[in-house]
């Protein structure tokens, strides 16, 4: 015998509660994606253009503002595509099939192409908000 009082329930209202629980804690790509994709591509515009207009390639400077953009924020900017895009497939929000990694290989060369993925991704996606995270 139990001393705990049991909550009350409404029946189907907790059993959807409790697979979307599940399903939330079930994911392996949610993340605040774009907000990285966009810190990285603007982070690598600015140092890009840092680098092209300011900076000789024979400097201190010029030589870290190329490594910061080519190695540093190239990298996170394709990450953060590919993990977006896996992450509305896993919601069954969208899914982009080969054109995920078009954009990620595009996106090691030029992060602002990432502006070309999130028309894309907005195109794509259905017209309920709530599927793209809490809002809604």
């Amino acid at each position: 015998m139990s001393t705990q009082p049991e909550p009350a329930s409404d029946g189907a209202g907790s059993a959807s509660e409790a697979a979307g629980d599940a399903d939330a804690t079930d994911r392996r790509f949610d993340g605040p994606w774009l907000r990285v994709l966009a810190i990285a591509a603007g982070g690598w515009t600015l140092l890009y253009a840092l680098d092209w207009a300011l900076l000789s390639a024979g400097t201190p400077a010029g030589a870290a503002a190329g490594f910061a953009h080519g190695y540093l924020l190239a990298p996170l900017a394709t990450a953060a595509v590919l993990l977006d895009a896996l992450s509305l497939a896993e919601r069954g929000v969208a899914d982009l099939g080969l054109f995920k990694w078009l954009y990620a290989v595009a996106a090691l060369v030029a992060p602002p192409v990432a502006v070309v993925y999130y028309a894309h991704r907005e195109w794509l996606k259905p017209d309920r908000p709530a599927l793209l995270g809490g809002a809604g």
